[in-house]
Protein backbone atom coordinates (compact mmCIF):
# COMPACT_ATOMS: atom_id res chain seq x y z
CA UNK A 1 0.00 0.00 0.00
CA UNK A 2 1.27 3.48 -0.85
CA UNK A 3 1.08 6.79 1.00
CA UNK A 4 1.45 10.38 -0.17
CA UNK A 5 3.54 12.45 2.21
CA UNK A 6 4.67 16.06 2.40
CA UNK A 7 8.38 15.71 1.70
CA UNK A 8 9.14 19.39 2.27
CA UNK A 9 7.62 22.88 2.33
CA UNK A 10 8.93 26.29 1.28
CA UNK A 11 7.42 29.77 1.35
CA UNK A 12 7.79 33.12 -0.30
CA UNK A 13 6.86 36.43 1.32
CA UNK A 14 7.10 39.89 -0.25
CA UNK A 15 10.09 41.85 0.97
CA UNK A 16 7.98 44.84 2.01
CA UNK A 17 6.54 44.38 5.50
CA UNK A 18 4.47 46.98 7.31
CA UNK A 19 4.23 46.72 11.08
CA UNK A 20 1.26 47.63 13.23
CA UNK A 21 2.30 51.28 13.60
CA UNK A 22 2.62 51.75 9.84
CA UNK A 23 -0.78 50.17 9.21
CA UNK A 24 -2.28 52.33 11.95
CA UNK A 25 -0.91 55.44 10.24
CA UNK A 26 -2.18 54.34 6.83
CA UNK A 27 -5.75 53.85 8.02
CA UNK A 28 -5.81 56.94 10.23
CA UNK A 29 -5.51 58.97 7.02
CA UNK A 30 -8.91 57.62 5.90
CA UNK A 31 -10.53 57.73 9.34
CA UNK A 32 -10.28 54.02 10.12
CA UNK A 33 -8.32 51.97 12.64
CA UNK A 34 -6.88 48.45 12.71
CA UNK A 35 -5.66 47.98 16.29
CA UNK A 36 -8.70 45.99 17.36
CA UNK A 37 -8.40 43.77 14.27
CA UNK A 38 -4.71 43.18 14.92
CA UNK A 39 -5.36 42.43 18.60
CA UNK A 40 -8.12 39.89 18.15
CA UNK A 41 -6.66 38.30 15.04
CA UNK A 42 -3.11 38.03 16.34
CA UNK A 43 -1.16 40.30 13.98
CA UNK A 44 2.03 42.29 14.20
CA UNK A 45 3.50 42.24 10.70
CA UNK A 46 1.85 42.80 7.33
CA UNK A 47 3.81 41.46 4.30
CA UNK A 48 2.45 42.98 1.13
CA UNK A 49 3.23 43.52 -2.54
CA UNK A 50 4.43 47.06 -3.08
CA UNK A 51 4.51 47.09 -6.90
CA UNK A 52 1.83 45.08 -8.72
CA UNK A 53 3.80 45.46 -11.96
CA UNK A 54 6.64 43.37 -10.56
CA UNK A 55 4.93 40.87 -8.26
CA UNK A 56 1.83 38.80 -8.91
CA UNK A 57 0.29 35.55 -7.73
CA UNK A 58 2.31 33.74 -10.39
CA UNK A 59 5.65 35.32 -9.50
CA UNK A 60 5.15 34.64 -5.78
CA UNK A 61 4.15 31.04 -6.43
CA UNK A 62 7.10 30.55 -8.77
CA UNK A 63 9.54 31.82 -6.14
CA UNK A 64 8.05 29.48 -3.52
CA UNK A 65 8.43 26.57 -5.97
CA UNK A 66 12.02 27.56 -6.73
CA UNK A 67 12.82 27.59 -3.02
CA UNK A 68 11.16 24.20 -2.58
CA UNK A 69 13.07 22.52 -5.41
CA UNK A 70 16.32 24.06 -4.19
CA UNK A 71 15.74 22.66 -0.69
CA UNK A 72 15.39 19.17 -2.12
CA UNK A 73 18.05 19.47 -4.82
CA UNK A 74 15.48 18.77 -7.52
CA UNK A 75 14.73 20.22 -10.93
CA UNK A 76 11.59 20.40 -13.03
CA UNK A 77 12.49 17.03 -14.54
CA UNK A 78 11.98 15.39 -11.15
CA UNK A 79 8.34 16.51 -10.79
CA UNK A 80 5.37 15.02 -12.64
CA UNK A 81 2.53 17.28 -11.49
CA UNK A 82 1.98 20.96 -10.63
CA UNK A 83 -1.16 22.13 -8.85
CA UNK A 84 -1.81 25.83 -8.27
CA UNK A 85 -4.21 26.89 -5.49
CA UNK A 86 -5.54 30.44 -5.18
CA UNK A 87 -8.65 32.59 -4.98
CA UNK A 88 -6.67 35.50 -6.41
CA UNK A 89 -5.13 34.00 -9.58
CA UNK A 90 -3.30 36.05 -12.15
CA UNK A 91 -4.99 34.26 -15.05
CA UNK A 92 -7.95 32.10 -15.86
CA UNK A 93 -6.45 31.41 -19.31
CA UNK A 94 -3.93 29.83 -19.44
CA UNK A 95 -3.78 27.94 -16.18
CA UNK A 96 -1.49 29.52 -13.64
CA UNK A 97 0.09 26.11 -13.09
CA UNK A 98 1.34 25.96 -16.67
CA UNK A 99 2.82 29.47 -16.44
CA UNK A 100 4.79 28.35 -13.37
CA UNK A 101 6.02 25.22 -15.16
CA UNK A 102 7.17 27.44 -18.00
CA UNK A 103 8.96 29.82 -15.61
CA UNK A 104 10.71 26.97 -13.82
CA UNK A 105 11.86 25.09 -16.90
CA UNK A 106 11.67 27.50 -19.82
CA UNK A 107 8.94 25.34 -21.32
CA UNK A 108 7.73 21.86 -20.42
CA UNK A 109 10.36 19.26 -21.26
CA UNK A 110 7.91 16.37 -21.00
CA UNK A 111 8.56 15.41 -17.39
CA UNK A 112 5.48 17.23 -16.11
CA UNK A 113 2.43 15.11 -16.88
CA UNK A 114 -0.37 17.05 -15.22
CA UNK A 115 -1.19 20.66 -14.29
CA UNK A 116 -4.32 22.14 -12.75
CA UNK A 117 -5.59 25.26 -10.97
CA UNK A 118 -7.71 24.71 -7.86
CA UNK A 119 -9.59 26.89 -5.39
CA UNK A 120 -11.63 26.59 -2.22
CA UNK A 121 -10.72 29.93 -0.67
CA UNK A 122 -9.01 29.68 2.73
CA UNK A 123 -9.41 25.89 2.87
CA UNK A 124 -7.93 25.53 -0.62
CA UNK A 125 -4.55 24.11 0.38
CA UNK A 126 -6.06 21.44 2.63
CA UNK A 127 -8.86 20.35 0.33
CA UNK A 128 -6.47 20.33 -2.63
CA UNK A 129 -3.91 18.25 -0.74
CA UNK A 130 -6.68 15.77 0.06
CA UNK A 131 -7.77 15.53 -3.60
CA UNK A 132 -4.27 15.52 -5.11
CA UNK A 133 -3.15 12.85 -2.64
CA UNK A 134 -6.00 10.58 -3.71
CA UNK A 135 -5.31 11.32 -7.38
CA UNK A 136 -1.62 10.52 -7.06
CA UNK A 137 -2.48 7.11 -5.65
CA UNK A 138 -4.48 6.25 -8.77
CA UNK A 139 -1.83 7.50 -11.22
CA UNK A 140 1.24 5.26 -11.37
CA UNK A 141 3.21 7.93 -13.24
CA UNK A 142 2.80 10.63 -10.57
CA UNK A 143 5.53 10.07 -7.98
CA UNK A 144 6.22 13.70 -7.07
CA UNK A 145 3.88 16.67 -7.34
CA UNK A 146 4.16 20.29 -6.27
CA UNK A 147 1.10 21.85 -4.64
CA UNK A 148 1.62 25.61 -4.47
CA UNK A 149 -0.85 27.95 -2.78
CA UNK A 150 -0.80 31.73 -2.96
CA UNK A 151 -2.84 34.70 -1.84
CA UNK A 152 -2.55 38.19 -3.28
CA UNK A 153 -4.70 40.42 -1.10
CA UNK A 154 -3.00 43.67 -2.10
CA UNK A 155 -4.15 43.43 -5.71
CA UNK A 156 -7.75 42.62 -4.91
CA UNK A 157 -8.37 44.75 -1.79
CA UNK A 158 -9.47 48.36 -1.61
CA UNK A 159 -6.78 50.34 0.23
CA UNK A 160 -9.33 52.13 2.39
CA UNK A 161 -10.90 48.90 3.65
CA UNK A 162 -9.36 47.77 6.99
CA UNK A 163 -11.10 44.38 6.85
CA UNK A 164 -9.38 43.36 3.61
CA UNK A 165 -6.32 45.55 3.02
CA UNK A 166 -5.65 45.80 6.75
CA UNK A 167 -6.30 42.21 7.85
CA UNK A 168 -5.16 40.11 4.88
CA UNK A 169 -1.64 39.79 3.51
CA UNK A 170 0.34 38.33 0.60
CA UNK A 171 2.46 35.22 0.27
CA UNK A 172 2.87 31.73 -1.12
CA UNK A 173 3.66 28.28 0.25
CA UNK A 174 4.70 25.27 -1.83
CA UNK A 175 4.45 21.63 -0.75
CA UNK A 176 6.42 18.79 -2.32
CA UNK A 177 4.15 15.74 -2.28
CA UNK A 178 5.79 12.35 -2.75
CA UNK A 179 4.29 8.88 -3.13
CA UNK A 180 6.07 6.23 -1.09
CA UNK A 181 5.67 2.44 -0.92
CA UNK A 182 4.64 2.44 2.72
CA UNK A 183 1.19 2.51 4.25
CA UNK A 184 -0.06 4.34 7.31
CA UNK A 185 1.51 7.70 6.51
CA UNK A 186 0.30 10.94 4.98
CA UNK A 187 -3.42 11.64 5.10
CA UNK A 188 -5.11 8.94 7.16
CA UNK A 189 -8.58 10.48 7.00
CA UNK A 190 -10.32 13.75 6.22
CA UNK A 191 -13.62 15.48 6.76
CA UNK A 192 -15.47 18.57 5.59
CA UNK A 193 -18.39 20.71 6.65
CA UNK A 194 -20.25 22.96 4.24
CA UNK A 195 -22.75 25.69 5.07
CA UNK A 196 -23.81 27.83 2.14
CA UNK A 197 -26.03 30.17 4.17
CA UNK A 198 -23.10 32.63 4.53
CA UNK A 199 -22.01 32.66 0.91
CA UNK A 200 -22.96 36.30 0.33
CA UNK A 201 -20.75 37.77 3.09
CA UNK A 202 -17.58 37.72 1.01
CA UNK A 203 -17.10 37.99 -2.74
CA UNK A 204 -14.48 38.79 -5.34
CA UNK A 205 -14.98 40.59 -7.59
CA UNK A 206 -17.65 42.19 -5.46
CA UNK A 207 -19.86 42.85 -8.50
CA UNK A 208 -19.11 39.49 -10.13
CA UNK A 209 -17.08 38.86 -13.29
CA UNK A 210 -20.06 39.55 -15.53
CA UNK A 211 -19.91 43.22 -14.43
CA UNK A 212 -16.27 43.77 -13.55
CA UNK A 213 -15.28 45.09 -17.00
CA UNK A 214 -18.29 47.38 -17.43
CA UNK A 215 -17.67 51.14 -17.32
CA UNK A 216 -20.39 51.71 -14.75
CA UNK A 217 -18.73 49.32 -12.26
CA UNK A 218 -16.79 51.24 -9.61
CA UNK A 219 -13.34 50.31 -8.31
CA UNK A 220 -14.89 49.33 -4.99
CA UNK A 221 -17.21 46.90 -6.79
CA UNK A 222 -14.22 45.36 -8.58
CA UNK A 223 -12.32 44.60 -5.40
CA UNK A 224 -12.81 42.10 -2.59
CA UNK A 225 -15.92 42.67 -0.45
CA UNK A 226 -16.02 41.31 3.08
CA UNK A 227 -18.99 42.09 5.32
CA UNK A 228 -17.29 41.35 8.63
CA UNK A 229 -19.55 39.97 11.33
CA UNK A 230 -19.23 38.03 14.60
CA UNK A 231 -16.94 35.00 14.25
CA UNK A 232 -17.43 33.41 17.65
CA UNK A 233 -19.57 30.64 16.19
CA UNK A 234 -16.69 29.18 14.12
CA UNK A 235 -15.14 27.07 16.94
CA UNK A 236 -18.52 25.38 17.39
CA UNK A 237 -18.36 24.36 13.73
CA UNK A 238 -14.89 22.94 14.25
CA UNK A 239 -16.34 20.84 17.06
CA UNK A 240 -18.82 19.32 14.62
CA UNK A 241 -15.86 17.84 12.73
CA UNK A 242 -12.70 17.44 14.83
CA UNK A 243 -13.89 15.09 17.63
CA UNK A 244 -15.65 12.84 15.12
CA UNK A 245 -12.58 12.71 12.86
CA UNK A 246 -10.52 11.47 15.80
CA UNK A 247 -13.14 9.10 17.18
CA UNK A 248 -13.67 7.19 13.97
CA UNK A 249 -9.92 6.58 13.80
CA UNK A 250 -9.76 5.34 17.38
CA UNK A 251 -8.00 8.47 18.62
CA UNK A 252 -8.53 11.15 21.25
CA UNK A 253 -7.03 14.60 21.72
CA UNK A 254 -4.15 13.08 23.72
CA UNK A 255 -3.12 11.01 20.69
CA UNK A 256 -2.62 14.14 18.58
CA UNK A 257 0.87 15.62 18.82
CA UNK A 258 0.07 18.92 17.12
CA UNK A 259 -2.84 20.86 15.66
CA UNK A 260 -2.26 23.06 12.62
CA UNK A 261 -5.24 25.33 13.05
CA UNK A 262 -6.61 28.00 10.77
CA UNK A 263 -4.19 30.93 10.85
CA UNK A 264 -7.02 33.43 10.41
CA UNK A 265 -7.80 34.43 13.98
CA UNK A 266 -5.81 33.75 17.16
CA UNK A 267 -8.81 34.24 19.43
CA UNK A 268 -10.72 31.50 17.61
CA UNK A 269 -7.70 29.21 17.89
CA UNK A 270 -7.59 29.63 21.66
CA UNK A 271 -11.33 29.00 21.96
CA UNK A 272 -11.13 25.84 19.83
CA UNK A 273 -8.22 24.64 21.95
CA UNK A 274 -10.38 25.06 25.05
CA UNK A 275 -13.29 23.18 23.51
CA UNK A 276 -10.94 20.32 22.57
CA UNK A 277 -9.64 20.20 26.17
CA UNK A 278 -6.18 20.72 24.76
CA UNK A 279 -3.19 22.92 25.60
CA UNK A 280 -1.84 25.74 23.42
CA UNK A 281 1.66 24.24 23.24
CA UNK A 282 0.19 21.75 20.75
CA UNK A 283 -1.39 24.40 18.52
CA UNK A 284 0.73 26.09 15.82
CA UNK A 285 -0.15 29.72 15.09
CA UNK A 286 2.29 31.81 13.01
CA UNK A 287 0.24 34.76 11.76
CA UNK A 288 1.85 37.18 14.21
CA UNK A 289 5.00 36.87 12.13
CA UNK A 290 3.61 36.30 8.63
CA UNK A 291 0.17 37.89 8.62
CA UNK A 292 -2.75 36.00 7.13
CA UNK A 293 -2.27 34.99 3.51
CA UNK A 294 -5.46 32.96 3.15
CA UNK A 295 -5.00 29.49 1.68
CA UNK A 296 -1.18 29.79 1.84
CA UNK A 297 -1.06 30.31 5.61
CA UNK A 298 -1.54 26.67 6.70
CA UNK A 299 1.60 25.93 4.69
CA UNK A 300 3.51 28.54 6.71
CA UNK A 301 2.53 26.74 9.92
CA UNK A 302 3.46 23.34 8.48
CA UNK A 303 6.89 24.64 7.49
CA UNK A 304 7.39 26.03 10.99
CA UNK A 305 6.64 22.59 12.43
CA UNK A 306 9.26 21.04 10.17
CA UNK A 307 11.85 23.77 10.76
CA UNK A 308 11.50 23.66 14.54
CA UNK A 309 11.88 19.89 14.68
CA UNK A 310 8.39 19.32 16.05
CA UNK A 311 7.28 17.15 13.13
CA UNK A 312 9.25 13.92 13.36
CA UNK A 313 8.68 10.28 12.39
CA UNK A 314 5.45 8.89 13.81
CA UNK A 315 3.95 12.21 14.92
CA UNK A 316 0.22 12.68 14.36
CA UNK A 317 -1.26 16.05 13.45
CA UNK A 318 -4.71 17.41 12.77
CA UNK A 319 -4.68 20.11 10.11
CA UNK A 320 -7.81 22.20 9.62
CA UNK A 321 -9.04 25.50 8.24
CA UNK A 322 -12.19 27.53 7.61
CA UNK A 323 -13.14 29.42 4.46
CA UNK A 324 -15.73 31.73 2.95
CA UNK A 325 -19.08 30.37 2.09
CA UNK A 326 -18.61 28.62 4.49
CA UNK A 327 -16.32 25.64 4.00
CA UNK A 328 -14.40 23.68 6.61
CA UNK A 329 -11.69 21.13 5.82
CA UNK A 330 -9.84 18.89 8.28
CA UNK A 331 -7.06 16.35 7.70
CA UNK A 332 -5.65 13.66 9.97
CA UNK A 333 -1.99 13.27 8.98
CA UNK A 334 0.82 11.03 10.23
CA UNK A 335 4.56 11.44 9.65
Amino acid sequence: MSSVIVRNVAKYLPKTVKNREEMRTHFASVGAQVDSLFDVGGRENHPYIEDYRKETSVTMATKACEALLEKEGLSLQDVQGFFFVSDAPEYTVPSNAITIVNALGDGNDGAVKFVMDLNQNCTGLLSSFDMVSAYMKTRKDLKRCVLVSVFNSTHISHKEDPATYGFLTDGSSALLLEKIDQGGKGILDSDTLIGSDGWELMSFPSAGYSKVFKEETSLRERTLRWDVGPAGWIPDKYMEVLPGLLERNGLTESDVDYFICSQFHEGLVKRTCELMNSTMDKWLFVSRSYGYAGNASPGFAFEEGLRSGKFTEGKTIVWFSFGAGYTLSALLYRF
